[in-house]
């Protein structure tokens, strides 16, 4: 582990190669069993509803009565997460070739709403938690991500470095340069 800033990171975001290969995956993070959706910062349960209405021509129908019926995020202060169907898909999930992915992202790229996703959707697979008042970026290994490992190694791209725009968003521009140069130099001592 190492601190940067305020933050402590886990050595792997320095050392594990990733790069997402949709393709392999089919977009299984959007997808995980386990009955809740993608963890919400509290932050951010106002900016996913007033997206809502620019996902929803995106969505399949089944999604578009889930969020009518359970609301987009479900949860209390401090534990809010998006709502899942058949507690695996989250709610704003929609099928492009057989690979899942946000229709939030899409209405955001496309210029519809100014909210990209929830942080911890882009952060992933960096997992952020609070651990003795202090803020720990934690790489969480599952086996649906394997395909990225290997795309990751082939391409050479470390985990900080694929995730550079989501780390930027998340801490900040001097936050990720001091990321980036520590791991440098870090590279540099053990080779």
């Amino acid at each position: 582990m190492f601190t940067i800033i305020n933050a402590v990171a886990d050595n792997a975001i320095g050392s594990v190669q990733f790069s997402c290969d949709l393709k392999a995956c089919r977009g299984a993070c959007c997808t995980m069993p386990g009955g809740r959706g993608a963890p919400v910062l509290d932050s951010e349960v106002e900016l996913i509803e007033q997206s809502v209405a620019a996902a929803l021509p995106y969505l399949p129908p089944e999604h578009a009565i889930a969020i009518a019926t359970f609301g987009a995020v479900e949860g209390e202060p401090g534990d809010y997460a998006t709502t899942c169907l058949d507690e695996r898909d989250c709610v704003f999930v929609y099928r492009e070739e057989g690979i899942a992915k946000c229709a939030i992202e899409r209405a955001y790229f496309n210029g519809e709403t100014s909210f990209r996703k929830p942080i911890s959707c882009h952060l992933f697979p960096i997992r952020v938690e609070e651990l003795f008042g202090a803020t720990y970026l934690r790489y969480e290994k599952i086996s649906e991500c394997r395909p990225a490992l290997l795309l990751g190694r082939k391409q050479g791209v470390p985990l900080y470095r694929f995730l550079e725009d989501a780390l930027t968003r998340a801490f900040g521009p001097e936050f990720y340069a001091q990321l980036a140069e520590h791991l440098a130099t870090q590279k540099k001592k053990g080779e």
